[in-house]
């Protein structure tokens, strides 16, 4: 048989393309010569096991149920565990506590008092405490007999794989969990060349201690998204607590705001052209290591279904929200989202194509191909990779499709059918027949149905299942699941809407009242004969089955291969692994930049701007009348720059993604001067390739932060728990 050998790279010395590129792990630090870039910490000032670091000062946002996978990046900014954020990070929480006659939405939220700080159940704010190399167990526990840290095996074998795999993640992570009250998670880098165990402390009780008007934390909303120049004040503050020992708890009254090991100074010094920035923050995920294929791929599957899905299913929020208050509120955050999503898949797309990032992989896959080809052992094990990976995405373009539209669109907007999915859990409990089981999965449901209904409009979830469902089919030019060709042709004669009608009418996952009433007498005949159970259970089949024709083992081990041929092409560079929601370092400096011909952006914005932009017709760039009062007057306090000009954003060259918002933007000390909040349009690839002369983080300048906080909403006391570096 065949064998594949994976080796483990040794990174060893550094010689990066661009001085500014890369999201770095923190072990590496040792290795980038971070002083001589103009950073003035030391790499153990930054990341210590042994002592306080500045790494102490980063939390990653998450869902209680999704531990890791950080949303968002916050800092730690005062002793009593006060914390700062992206508004659009702290928007879901900012939603889910207003209602019509507290609208903190639109007229922002403040709270005067640690007392009347609001708590947001199911948010987690986690810091990392250590982290390890583990590929030399990962590849023992597969493989003893491979010391060596190279795991050995044949198509034959990986069923046999994939199982092990995991057991043996699980145990490591167990080594840790097992022996204190710390979490652990094992996450594999350079796909699959590479392992590293994280230990993390996770906070449960992160309360919301402001936020301010929509008008500020969104000015430019979807027309400013991925814009520069910019002017929003895209931050909101939250709070820390623990038990009244310091460990994190859940929430209670009784908890305490957290001590931290280390909070950042904030300073007022300022940004100039040129200065040293730097990010700590948690950035989702990176494709820098992905082959032309993949990409020409990724562009004309992925992207152009997820734009339809936003074409279509925006466009159905927008008809409801601007009729009714109620449902705008409702439907804010998650329109949000899919905006958000939509508007970078367009410009990913166009970045691609703009700044020609499959010609340039094709440059280095053409390389790679002559430095395989120069060796008759690179051929044996390397020869097939990049065919392998050609003839698998040109196979796979409509399954892939059918798979993004059911993931983005019918599974995520259509929220009826998570829903039902997610109360399967009383189909188990009724199969016991124990009272106490079933009584304790009903309270629990409960409560589930209590939150999932606070947010949800019968009319409005019918009607994108009605659009995505018509959408896909006639866009698409295929039915989008296998069975409404029966279902609607038989009973509903192929109206779409006909047999939403019945689903909707009759479920009892789409109505309160009805469900409340399935659960004080819970039926098992009557949960799998109820039509969106039916529904959802045909949805599930048809996303499983694809799923499982997009699985395909060899492409699996084309791209460890791929990763693994590229690393070793280069013996004397130092690679940095893709983002995968660890914490990474990127360093840059805060830099203007010339993204055409005759067009030349400045490094910083200011208040000028807004006033500028100010359009009481369009509700994207209205201001409220206290900070427009604010800036006739030239009332800027302490927060002004040199000029006497209120600064309101800036951006740098620094290098990061989805996951960094709210990331801090640091000086050369360590002083947070700015959140990281977007990326800008012109290097929207930037996913995919680092485009170092257009590339930029755009940030809001901390002086607005503290600005608004102060001088526009009036709760000045919260800068008193802070330490203001001038």
């Amino acid at each position: 048989m065949k064998k594949f050998l994976f080796t483990v790279c040794v990174l060893c010395c550094i010689n990066p393309i661009f001085a500014d590129e890369g999201m770095w792990l923190l072990n590496m630090l040792d290795k980038l010569n971070i002083e001589q870039k103009g950073c003035k910490l030391t790499p153990d000032q930054i990341y210590s096991i042994n002592h306080s670091s500045l790494k102490d000062a980063i939390l990653g946002l998450s869902e209680a149920d999704r531990p890791y996978n950080f949303f968002c990046t916050s800092e730690i900014v005062s002793p009593q565990g006060l914390v700062f954020t992206n508004y659009h990070c702290g928007f879901e929480m900012i939603q889910k506590h207003t209602s019509i006659t507290k609208n903190y939405i639109d007229n922002g939220f403040w709270a005067m008092s640690q007392e009347e700080e609001l708590p947001n159940e199911g948010i987690m704010a986690t810091r990392v405490v250590a982290m390890y190399d583990v590929t030399d167990r990962v590849f023992a526990g597969l493989n003893p007999q491979k010391a060596s840290g190279e795991l050995e095996y044949d198509d034959d074998e990986e069923k046999e794989i994939t199982p092990s795999l995991k057991s043996v993640l699980e145990d490591i992570k167990k080594s840790v969990t097992d022996t204190c009250s710390y979490g652990a998670s094992v996450k594999s880098f350079f796909e699959g060349n590479q392992y590293f165990l994280f230990v993390y402390e996770s906070y449960k009780d992160v309360r919301l201690v402001g936020a301010p008007p929509r008008t500020i934390g969104k000015f430019g909303d979807e027309t400013d998204n991925w814009i520069w120049p910019r002017q929003t004040g895209d931050f909101c503050v939250l709070r820390v607590y623990t038990d009244e020992s310091g460990i994190p708890a859940e929430y209670s009254e009784k908890n305490k705001h957290l001590s931290p090991k280390h909070f950042l100074p904030v300073s007022l010094k300022g940004v100039e052209e040129g200065d040293y920035a730097m990010i700590l923050g948690f950035p989702g995920s990176t494709d820098r290591y992905r082959s032309a294929d993949d990409i020409k791929y990724f562009q004309q599957v992925n992207n152009a279904t997820v734009k339809l899905v936003g074409d279509l299913s925006l466009a159905t929020y927008k008809k409801y929200m601007n009729v009714d208050s109620l449902i705008r509120i409702k439907y804010a955050s998650k329109y949000d989202s899919m905006s958000n999503y939509w508007k970078y898949s367009i410009g990913q797309n166009k970045g691609i194509k703009d700044l020609n990032v499959v010609e340039k992989k094709l440059e280095q896959e053409k390389l790679l191909s002559q430095w395989i080809n120069s060796d008759s052992a690179r051929i044996e094990k390397y020869g097939h990779v990049l065919d392998t990976m050609k003839n698998y995405y040109s196979d796979l373009v409509f399954q892939n499709s059918r798979m993004v539209m059911l993931n983005i669109g019918i599974m995520n907007v259509v929220e009826a059918l998570m829903f039902t999915y997610d109360c399967i859990d009383i189909l188990d409990a009724i199969e016991t027949a124990d009272p106490v089981i079933i009584k304790e999965t009903q309270v629990a449901l409960k409560d589930k149905a209590k939150k999932f209904f606070k947010d949800f409009d019968t009319n409005v979830d019918k009607a994108q299942f009605v659009t995505l469902t018509l959408g896909a089919a006639y866009n698409m030019d295929y039915n989008m699941y296998s069975y409404p060709k029966f279902i609607l042709n038989k009973k509903y004669k192929g109206d779409v809407a006909k047999y939403a009608d019945a689903v909707y009418s009759k479920s009892v996952f789409t109505d309160e009242n009805r469900f409340y009433q399935y659960l004080e007498s819970p039926s098992y005949k009557k949960f799998v004969e109820d039509p969106m159970f039916e529904l959802l259970r045909y949805t599930l089949s048809n996303y499983f089955g694809i799923k499982e024709m997009l699985a395909n083992k060899a492409i699996d081990s084309a791209k460890t291969l791929y990763v693994d041929a590229i690393m070793k092409m280069n013996p004397d560079s130092l690679f940095y692994p893709d983002a995968n929601s660890t914490e990474r370092l990127t360093y840059g400096k805060v830099c203007s930049y010339e993204p055409k011909d005759g067009v030349s952006y400045h490094y910083y914005t200011t208040l000028k701007g807004v006033m500028e932009k100010k359009d009481d017709k369009n509700p994207e760039f209205q201001v409220p009348e206290k900070l427009e009062q604010l800036y006739n007057e030239k009332d800027y306090g302490q927060y002004a720059d040199k000029n006497g000009d209120m600064p309101v954003c800036f951006i740098t060259n620094n290098d990061i993604t989805g996951g960094n918002s709210g990331s801090p933007v640091m000086n050369a000390n360590g002083e947070l001067i700015g959140l990281a909040f977007d990326g800008n349009w012109e290097a929207m690839s930037g996913d995919i390739i680092y485009e170092p002369t257009v590339q930029r983080t755009i940030a809001v300048d901390v002086r607005y932060v503290l600005f608004v906080i102060d001088k526009f909403a009036g709760a000045g006391y919260l800068l008193d728990e802070m330490t203001i570096v001038k």
